[in-house]
């Protein structure tokens, strides 16, 4: 899971959040990535209702839910006219809470986060500062259970209100056991607000699109795909255009209720296409155009590969010791292959044809022969999977003047092997410590090879501590790799 700017937060299945804190500023907030999650069984179901005109008291969100909730997002938008200025002349957010900042979701108090905001300085009733907000609420949806569950969302303040808050979504992602197919999940969202006749030029009379990167499939796939606007009429034009699919001509039609729309659409991803780009436009600009406030953009889509490439790793004991990784993906074929890490290591990338599903060889020659190297390669494949090959090199040497034990910390849970290459001398014993756990490889001969499996004692996350001792006579020697034992 990959995403933006800051971190918002991150939840313990892997989903990575992030927003945007706008102290105040007259730019759009373009949408960008914000979720990317990819599971056998994965749903998404959504509601929304418009708040307009609304005095505050309880609205309805009504969805289904299907199995074990993923995540559950929240978002709400409105617009302050005037603006609420932080200096004269200057459009911006005071001090504490904002308006329509705090809200109840169920009952439960929350404050929302501003996601992206978009300052028009000149309107028929004073400068307009448009403002998105989103909130957490994977706990409480999640504690709700499965099937048709309504959630309630009301003001948190009647007291500090925008001119206009247009309406709220809740976007829902749940497993459904009963589906055995995998599917991609991909949320970006900020606030980008486009009126094709606003008298200031630039920002406030487009969006930005949103170049969606799903990664390629050597087949169709139909998915779908949620859009998340507020201010939008029935009775004013609009368009979203969708790269490889049909544009869809004033659907933003307050669907949700007044003035807010929680749409979803079918969505075509033709084979070999690996990403879509999406645009919500207010136009033709002569027949006075929706006002739109942009806030979501999602899809789900089947992932037809799911598998990252492979990176079997052969040790060469030297001198010079090498680690000679064989790269491999017989799905969609390898996109990139990136050298992130590479100590004490000389690690060249040979070059390869985007999109082989040949094996690429990449040798990393340890320099220092006494000390130890870690690699690290990211390799990424056309469908959006990444494997990342890290391998641990170090030599053991019982010597005066050499320390004997080594310890590595944050080693990963799939490193999950310890190989032994023992050196001519060698050592008579290796003792591995993994996070206060002991193993053990003795009674070693000179030149013996022997590989020591420590995934009992790893924990998930990546947080393993992994201390090396070797015992034997003075100037005996040892090659130990610490890695994930894919070996040919």
């Amino acid at each position: 899971m990959h995403f933006r700017r800051t971190s918002k937060m991150a939840v313990t299945f892997g989903v990575v959040f992030s927003c945007l804190l706008l102290p105040g500023v007259a730019g759009a907030t373009a949408l960008a990535p914000f979720i990317d999650l990819q599971e056998k069984g994965l749903t998404v179901s959504s509601a929304g209702v418009g708040t307009q005109d609304w005095d505050g008291s309880p609205r309805n969100l009504t969805l289904n839910i299907g199995g074990p909730v993923r995540f559950a997002l929240l978002y709400w938008a409105g617009r302050q006219r005037p603006c609420d200025e932080t200096s004269p002349g200057v459009c911006g957010f005071p001090a504490g809470a904002y308006r329509d900042q705090l809200m109840k979701f169920d009952g439960n108090p929350l404050t929302g986060t501003i996601i992206g905001s978009e300052w028009q300085p000149v309107s028929g009733g004073g400068p307009i500062m448009n403002v998105g907000y989103y909130a957490d609420v994977t706990a409480i949806v999640s504690a709700k259970g499965t099937g048709s569950k309504t959630f309630t969302f009301a003001d948190g303040d009647t007291s500090y209100n925008l001119w206009r808050l247009n309406g709220v979504g809740l976007l829902v992602a749940y497993t459904d056991a009963a589906n055995p197919n995998w599917y991609r999940v991909i949320v970006w969202d900020g606030l980008d607000f486009a009126y094709g006749p606003d008298p200031t030029a630039g920002d406030n009379r487009v969006t930005a699109p949103a170049n969606i990167n799903h990664g390629v499939n050597l087949a169709d796939r139909y998915g779908d795909l949620w859009i998340l606007t507020g201010d939008g009429t029935p009775d004013r034009p609009e368009d979203i255009t969708i790269s490889n699919n049909p544009t869809l001509f004033n659907v933003v039609n307050g669907i949700s209720g007044f003035d807010w729309d929680t749409d979803h659409f079918p969505l075509h991803v033709p084979a070999g296409v690996g990403t879509t780009t999406l645009q919500v436009n207010s136009e033709p600009v002569n027949q006075n155009p929706d006002s739109l406030l942009w806030e979501v953009a999602a899809i789900r889509l089947p992932a037809l590969d799911v598998a990252p490439a492979t990176c079997p790793v052969q040790l060469v004991s030297g001198p010079p010791t090498q680690a000679v990784m064989t790269l491999r993906d017989t799905g969609s074929g390898i996109s990139s292959i990136v050298v992130t890490k590479s100590v004490n290591a000389d690690t060249p990338v040979p070059p390869y044809t985007v999109g082989t599903l040949d094996s690429v060889t990449v040798t990393a020659t340890k320099i220092d022969q006494t000390k130890s190297a870690h690699i690290e390669l990211l390799v990424t494949d056309l469908a959006g999977n990444t494997a990342v090959c890290d391998p641990i090199q170090t030599m053991l040497v019982r010597d005066p003047n050499q320390q004997v034990n080594q310890t590595f910390r944050d080693v990963p849970q799939q490193e999950s092997k310890v190989s032994v290459n023992n050196g001519t001398p060698g050592l008579k014993a290796v003792d591995v410590w993994v996070n206060g756990a002991k193993f053990k490889a003795k009674d070693l001969k000179d030149g013996e090879k022997t590989v020591i499996d420590i995934s009992s004692a790893l924990h998930a996350g990546g947080n393993n501590v992994v201390t090396l001792l070797g015992k034997g006579k003075k100037g005996s020697t040892a090659e130990v790799i610490i890695w994930d034992g894919n070996g040919q």
